[in-house]
């Protein structure tokens, strides 16, 4: 199985990535975590700079078998067309849920600043994508078992 979980930050990919992978006897990759420290990247080379090593670890990903794979809250737009093979989920939540979820971490660049703004103005520049990307699995008030299954029910 070949799956790619997109969705924004916070909604729960990585946790649903590791469940899946688990249950299923497969590998999981967050590409996050394939580029190095987002933080730190994006303070050395700028979004654009972080953005092309984004790509590059998406092709990477995107040859491999018998994975689950997250997409960092950009990943759709950078490269979603990589994935048109696989099989694929979008996790959603409201914005209030999201920013909940998130509280004060500092390891998200893209939501620098006023932290409600950001969310809501990259839910509304990204919707589109994710929309075009695959089908919803809305996690604003599920635990993870249950999206789990849901999401399994997809596939």
């Amino acid at each position: 199985m070949r799956l790619v979980i997109a969705g924004p930050s916070g909604v729960g990919k990585t946790t649903l990535g590791v469940e899946l992978a688990f249950r299923h006897g497969l590998r999981f990759v967050d590409v996050d975590a394939e580029i190095g420290d987002p933080p730190a990247v994006f303070a050395a080379v700028g979004e654009a700079g972080f953005r092309a090593l984004e790509r590059r670890a998406m092709e990477r990903l995107a040859v491999l078998d018998d994975v689950v794979v997250a997409l960092g809250g950009g990943g759709v737009a950078v490269g979603g067309a990589l994935f048109d093979a696989w099989r694929r989920v979008v996790l959603m939540a409201d914005a209030e849920v999201l920013l909940a979820r998130l509280g004060d971490a500092t390891n998200r660049p893209m939501l620098s600043g006023d932290r409600r703004e950001r969310v809501l103005a990259l839910l509304a520049a990204r919707r589109g994508g994710w929309r075009a990307f695959g089908p919803w699995v809305h996690t604003d008030a599920l635990d993870v078992d249950t999206v789990t299954r849901r999401v399994e029910a997809m596939l």
